[in-house]
């Protein structure tokens, strides 16, 4: 799924491995991608199963205060769900941007797909 709109790309791509669900986030999540991202985590999964949901952002190349804010929301939908949500690969720019919020806090984080697959496995 891709969202483009007045010169902001944004894509999404969804791939699942040993029951985990991996979304790798390109290009720019802003005011004009996050539409595109909420729509693609409410179909993620059912209603009572347990997501295990992993954020791949190493070709994230900007996030604004509307990305940090998805990036809030699909926490909160995650665990409420009783699942786990861990991001990898996150780039300089949102990591800062997520300790000066004071964000950093409340997510997990990984250094690879595989290293994060492998956790949520043992969860």
């Amino acid at each position: 799924m891709s969202a483009s709109q007045h010169g902001h790309n944004f894509d999404i791509r969804v791939e699942r491995l040993d029951g985990c669900t991996v979304l790798t986030l390109v290009g720019e999540m802003d005011f004009h991608g996050t539409p595109a991202f909420y729509a693609q985590i409410d179909g993620l999964w059912t209603p009572g199963g347990a997501p295990r949901l992993i954020l791949e952002l190493a070709e994230l190349i900007f996030c604004d205060s509307a990305g940090l804010g998805a990036l809030v929301y699909v926490f909160n939908q995650v665990t409420s769900a009783g699942g786990r949500l861990i991001l990898v690969a996150v780039p300089d720019h949102l990591r800062r941007r997520l300790r000066i919020s004071g964000l950093d806090n409340h997510f997990e984080f990984g250094e690879s797909v595989e290293q994060a697959v492998l956790a949520l496995g043992a969860a």
